[in-house]
C-alpha cells in the first residue's frame, strides 16, 4: 500500500510540475522513461497508472509546449544527420517483407528521435544540463542501486538476473549500468553539496556492482573500457589510477569461482567450444547475409528475429526466430550498408562533440563541469560502443538521449555566455 501511494504520489506530482513549462514536461517525460512507475506495483495501482499512460501524454505535452512556445529551434549537421536515419529507418521499416513487425518497434523509436531533438532544443543552459542528467540517472540508477547493494550485503558474488523494462536482460542491464557509472562520477565530481555528493556516490557504488553481478561478459569488458577511457582522459591520472583499484579491490574479490570461469571465457569465439559464443558467430554471419541480400534498407527496422529463419543456413542447429546479440551486426542487418553508415556516423559525430566540448572547456575553472561532463558522456559512449557489441542495444532511448545531450552539450560550450546558467536563464541559442 505504501508503495502504491509512493509510486502515484510521485506521478501526479511530477504531472503537475510538467505543467510549468516545456523544459519541465521533458523531465517528467525522462523519469516516466526510465523509471518505469507501473512497474513498481501490482494490481489496480499498476492497471491505473498504466491507464493514465503518463509517459505518452508527457511526450505530447513536451512538444505542444515547445512548438506553441516562443522556444528557437535548432538545425545543424548532426540533428540532419539523425533526421536521416530516423528517415531511413522509417523506410526500412515500410519496404519490409516484415513491415507490420518493424512498424510495432519504429513508432516507438520515432518518438524517441523526437524526444531526443528537443533535448537539444530544450537544454540550453548548464543548470538544464544537469538536471536532465540528474533525473536520468537517480530514475534508472535507483532501482539499480538498490538491487546492488542488496545483492553485495544478503548475497556478495552471487548472479542476479534480473531484467530491467528500460533495458532488457542481464546483457541489457549491464551495459545501461556501466553507462551510468561515468554520469554519476561527473556529477559528484561537480557537485557542492556534501550529503548530495556522498549520495550520488553512493549510487555509483551500488550501479556498479549491480552491473557486475549479472555475470554479464560483454558487460565485463565494457566495465574495463569504462576504466580505461575514465583514466585516459582524467587530469590526475594517479588519483584515478588509485580509486579503480580501490573499487576493483573492494568488489571484485567477492566474485565466487563461477564469475571468473565465466570471464575466462572471453577469448577469440573461433578458439572455444561454447554453444553462446559459437551461435553468436553465426549470427553474425546470418547479419552480413541479409546486408548483401538488402543492401539499402536491410530486412526492416528490428526484423532480424522474424527473418533469421529465411536466411539461416544452419537449418535450425541455433534455434528459430533468434536475435542478432549484437548492435552493429543488427543495424548492419536491419537497415543494410546505408543504415550501418548513417549510424557509424550518428555515434562519430557524438564522439566528436564531446571532444569538442572538452578542448573549448579546458582550462576555464568556470567551466569546470563541461568538461567533467564531456568526459562522462565520450566513456559512456565508449561503454556503449564496446558492450552493444554483444547485445541488440542499438535502438535503445538512452544511447539517443546521449546523442541529444552531447549535442546540447556542444552548443552549451560554444555559446559562451557571460550569464549565470541557472533556473531562471532563459536565453535560448544566439
Amino acid at each position: 500500500m505504501l508503495r502504491a501511494l509512493f509510486v502515484l504520489s510521485l506521478t501526479l506530482a511530477g504531472a503537475c510540475l510538467a505543467l510549468k513549462g516545456p523544459f519541465h514536461a521533458l523531465l517528467y517525460y525522462i523519469w516516466n522513461a526510465y523509471f518505469r512507475p507501473e512497474e513498481w506495483v501490482w494490481g489496480d495501482t499498476r492497471d491505473l497508472i498504466l491507464a493514465l499512460n503518463a509517459s505518452f501524454w508527457a511526450g505530447v505535452l513536451v512538444v505542444l509546449s515547445t512548438v506553441l512556445g516562443r522556444t528557437k529551434f535548432l538545425f545543424n549537421p548532426h540533428i540532419a544527420l539523425l533526421f536521416m536515419f530516423a528517415a531511413h529507418a522509417a523506410l526500412s521499416a515500410e519496404l519490409s517483407t516484415y513491415s507490420e513487425y518493424s512498424w510495432f518497434f519504429c513508432g516507438d523509436f520515432l518518438r524517441a528521435v523526437i524526444i531526443t531533438y528537443l533535448i537539444v532544443v530544450l537544454t540550453d543552459d548548464r543548470w538544464k544540463l544537469r538536471a536532465l542528467m540528474l533525473m536520468m540517472v537517480f530514475s534508472l540508477g535507483f532501482e539499480g542501486a538498490k538491487q546492488g547493494w542488496a545483492q553485495l550485503v544478503t548475497e556478495p558474488g552471487g548472479r542476479n538476473d534480473n531484467s530491467f523494462p528500460f533495458l532488457g536482460d542481464n546483457n541489457g542491464v549491464a551495459v545501461g549500468m556501466f553507462m551510468l557509472v561515468p554520469l554519476l562520477g561527473a556529477l559528484a565530481k561537480t557537485t557542492s553539496g556534501r550529503w548530495l555528493r556522498r549520495l550520488l556516490r553512493f549510487v555509483l557504488f551500488g550501479v556498479l556492482y549491480r552491473g557486475i553481478s549479472t555475470y554479464s561478459r560483454g558487460g565485463f569488458l565494457a566495465a574495463g573500457v569504462l576504466a580505461i577511457v575514465y583514466w585516459l582522459r582524467s587530469r590526475n591520472k594517479l588519483a584515478v589510477l588509485a580509486g579503480i583499484v580501490l573499487v576493483a579491490g573492494v568488489l571484485l574479490p567477492v566474485m565466487p569461482e563461477a564469475f571468473w570461469e565465466r570471464m575466462q571465457t572471453i577469448r577469440t569465439y573461433s578458439e572455444i567450444e561454447e554453444g553462446s559464443a559459437l551461435s553468436r558467430l553465426h549470427f553474425w554471419k546470418v547479419a552480413t547475409v541479409m546486408a548483401s541480400d538488402n543492401p539499402v534498407f536491410g530486412v526492416g527496422f528490428h526484423a532480424f528475429n522474424p527473418a533469421y529463419n529465411e536466411y539461416d543456413f544452419s537449418f535450425g542447429k541455433y534455434g528459430a526466430g533468434r536475435s542478432v546479440h549484437s548492435s552493429w551486426f543488427g543495424v548492419l542487418a536491419e537497415l543494410g550498408y546505408v543504415g550501418s553508415i548513417l549510424y557509424g556516423l550518428l555515434i562519430a559525430l557524438a564522439l566528436r562533440n564531446c571532444h569538442v566540448a572538452r578542448k573549448l572547456s579546458a582550462g576555464d575553472p568556470d567551466r569546470s563541469d563541461l568538461v567533467a561532463y564531456a568526459i562522462a558522456f565520450e566513456t559512456s559512449f565508449w561503454v556503449f560502443l564496446v558492450g552493444g557489441s554483444f547485445l541488440p542495444f542499438q535502438y535503445n532511448e538512452m544511447v539517443l538521449h546521449l546523442i541529444g545531450l552531447s549535442i546540447a552539450l556542444r552548443y552549451i560550450a560554444v555559446r559562451r555566455d557571460p550569464v549565470a546558467d541557472g533556473p531562471k536563464s532563459h536565453d535560448l541559442r544566439r
